[in-house]
């Protein structure tokens, strides 16, 4: 996925050289705000007393030169994380982030990270985990011109749905959804519903789909509000959504794995079992359904070669 992310943005031009200038480093978010830029800001995070290693290695990533040309006119801004803060640490973490929203306990991040927001103050990317943490500094800095040019192509894809209304914006809208490797836009549930409200374009359904939520809805008991509609009908369901072109590849992974489910609980044939899975690794065999599939087949689909 990753991969096929450059491989785009390559393509459409995205990733062509930037300006001569290079980001600046800012002590905080209020400083940096006194020159605003179009490329927002780029928090490099690290654990504020607890995690040495990580204070060490974002001081040397917000000083490499890789990482400065690649931001292109972002704020770098060297900001604390506290585990367990106290009154004066919140304040002194505070002081740093400025008007930016701190991350939401439980959501993706893992520190240390290099925090993308835009020039509105919206968390739009990441870049931590192995890349960061293991990765040279062509590697961190390749994630982050990647995320950034990803940025610039949802921005302009926004601008023509601004521009654009009804069925033809709510697409514009889900195009600017499926940019892969960063947030999707601020609020574009609302946004899509908006500029189609009988959801004449199927987009609404795209963008509001809740695999989980489908699947307690459907897989589910009673008593926590599942529907208990019982295999045949509840398959017959998940049949009629795949006929549905609204819903991508990989939410309709979800009604083959729901299906697949129903089969297995049932007792139904190894066979079928085996003839979803495969359907779930040809509709993107590298979503993590896909990758699944093969231990499906293993384990309820009589196995690779057809026996049980």
């Amino acid at each position: 996925m990753k991969k096929a992310l450059y491989i785009a943005l390559f393509a459409a031009g995205l990733l062509a050289p930037l300006p001569l200038t290079a980001a600046q480093q800012y002590a905080t978010q209020e400083a940096a705000a006194e020159k605003p830029t179009n490329d927002g800001y780029i928090l490099v995070v690290y654990g504020k007393g607890w995690d040495r290693f990580s204070e060490e290695l974002c001081k040397k990533v917000i000083a490499a030169p890789e990482i400065s040309e690649a931001a292109g006119d972002a704020a770098l801004i060297l900001t604390p994380f506290y585990q367990y803060a106290t009154p004066e640490e919140k304040e002194a973490q505070r002081a740093v982030w400025g008007a930016l929203a701190e991350p939401a306990a439980h959501s993706m991040e893992t520190y240390p990270s290099l925090l993308m927001y835009d020039k509105e103050g919206f968390l739009y990317g990441r870049v931590q985990g192995p890349v960061l943490l293991r990765g040279t500094m062509a590697e961190i800095a390749a994630e982050v011109k990647a995320k950034l040019a990803a940025k610039h192509q949802q921005e302009e894809i926004m601008k023509r749905a601004d521009a654009a209304s009804g069925v033809e914006q709510a697409k514009l809208i889900a195009e600017a959804w499926a940019i892969p490797g960063i947030e999707p836009p601020r609020n574009y549930r609302n946004l899509v519903k908006a500029a189609d409200p009988n959801d004449e374009s199927g987009m609404v359904r795209r963008l509001h789909f809740d695999g989980w939520a489908l699947a307690q809805k459907y897989c589910g008991k009673a008593s926590d509000g599942g529907l208990e509609l019982g295999a045949e009908p509840t398959i017959a369901k998940m049949k009629e959504f795949l006929k549905d072109d609204a819903y991508t590849p990989e939410q309709k992974q979800v009604f083959y794995a729901i299906i697949i489910g129903e089969l297995n609980r049932s007792g139904g044939n190894a066979l079928q079992i085996k003839g979803h899975a495969n359907e779930i690794k040809r509709l993107n065999p590298e979503s993590n359904l896909g990758v699944t599939a093969d231990q499906v087949i293993k384990l309820w689909g009589g196995g690779a070669n057809g026996k049980k």
